[in-house]
């Protein structure tokens, strides 16, 4: 029995989606943060929030474009490579993290 093999932009794409959802995971997860920071007054944590929030955001559209050009093969474009949005959600999530962390220990009573 022969298997069949997957179209040629199919990986590419599986990888660009995960991506994707991360940097959606990322936002969710900053969008309370930057609340949070906002109301206790951690003006520089509600900055940096909003810078990774605004990055997120991009991310998600720029993946999203990639996957028009990935159905439309026609276009005779490179293969796509996942390193720069891996990079920059992999930025987002840290940042999203660092501030979490951040927010948690100054709400912290102490």
């Amino acid at each position: 029995m022969t298997s069949i093999p997957d179209p040629p932009g199919v990986q590419p794409e599986r990888t660009a989606l995960a991506w994707q959802r991360t940097a959606i995971t990322a936002t969710v997860i900053m969008v309370p943060l930057v609340l949070v920071n906002v109301r206790t007054g951690f003006w520089w944590m509600t900055v940096l929030g909003s810078v990774a929030l605004a990055a997120a955001c991009l991310m998600v559209v720029a993946v999203h474009r990639r996957f028009s050009q990935l159905r439309d093969e026609s276009d005779g474009l490179r293969p796509f490579s996942p390193f720069a949005p891996m990079v920059g959600v992999a930025v987002v999530t840290g940042l999203a993290a660092m501030i979490g962390v951040v927010t948690a220990v100054a709400l912290i009573p102490g």
